[in-house]
């Protein structure tokens, strides 16, 4: 167990942060790849045989099938590139909890590799949010694609309030915040629920802040018919420690 002392330091080093999302910006699953070979990976969505493919620089590919009812949610297609694609990819839920839809409501096409906020180069697939209807915003120490990253161990975020705004129709207990926590932040929980309001800048601040506990992470969704109207956006101040 760790000791008073240990844990007053730990929250007097800790850090202040703001996270924000914006239409179609949510990372639904972020995307690395680490075989290490000499080709360009590549990652392509396909709306037309619903599927999700992955090549790696070593020219091996996986490829799953986003219709299929055993890899038709979020949490289902990450565990099925960390487990088919072990030593070649790794990948991590962000923006989305694992029972969210994967079918038809990621954009179609080749995923552009890029530079994430943690410095690594990674295939972010991120959410069409007109085709989901929804919004998501993870609050986690990090967002490193390993789903087991040792750097987040010992940790924890508290969130202190969140603003959305978005073009919805405004429903009771729409707006929630889920506590994600276990192995890779597998087992969610919601703690929190609210009336959504339509396109008004809406706060919800929780004061000296609500935590996962040790280790675990939040996940704020937006829900009640989301469209994207191109203003909306999702915005948490948390802290890190």
């Amino acid at each position: 167990m760790a000791s008073q002392d240990w844990l007053q330091m730990r929250s007097l080093a800790g850090e202040e942060k703001i996270r924000r999302i914006v239409d179609n910006g949510p990372v639904v699953l972020r995307i690395r790849e680490i075989a290490g070979g000499s080709s360009t990976p590549t990652v392509v969505l396909s709306d037309t045989s619903s599927d999700i493919t992955l090549t790696d620089s070593d020219g091996d590919a996986i490829t799953c099938d986003l219709s299929a009812a055993a890899y038709n949610t979020v949490g289902e297609v990450a565990d099925y590139i960390n487990s088919a694609g072990a030593g070649s990819w790794e990948c991590r839920v962000v923006d989305a909890l694992r029972s969210d839809a994967s079918n038809d409501v990621w954009p179609n096409g080749a995923v552009t590799a890029s530079t994430s906020e943690e410095g690594e180069t990674t295939f972010d697939v991120k959410s069409d949010t007109s085709a989901l209807t929804k919004y998501r915003l993870r609050v986690a120490y990090d967002y490193l694609a390993d789903p087991e990253a040792a750097k987040r161990k010992s940790h924890r975020v508290i969130l202190k309030k969140f603003i959305y705004n978005a073009d919805l129709t405004a429903a009771a207990g729409a707006i929630k915040v889920y506590q994600c926590t276990g192995n890779r932040a597998t087992t969610e929980v919601q703690i929190f629920s609210a009336l959504s309001v339509d396109t008004t800048d809406t706060t919800h601040d929780f004061g000296d802040g609500i935590t996962a506990g040790e280790n675990g992470e939040l996940v704020i969704c937006v829900d009640g018919a989301v469209v994207d109207s191109n203003a909306g956006f999702v915005q948490a101040q948390y802290k890190r420690e």
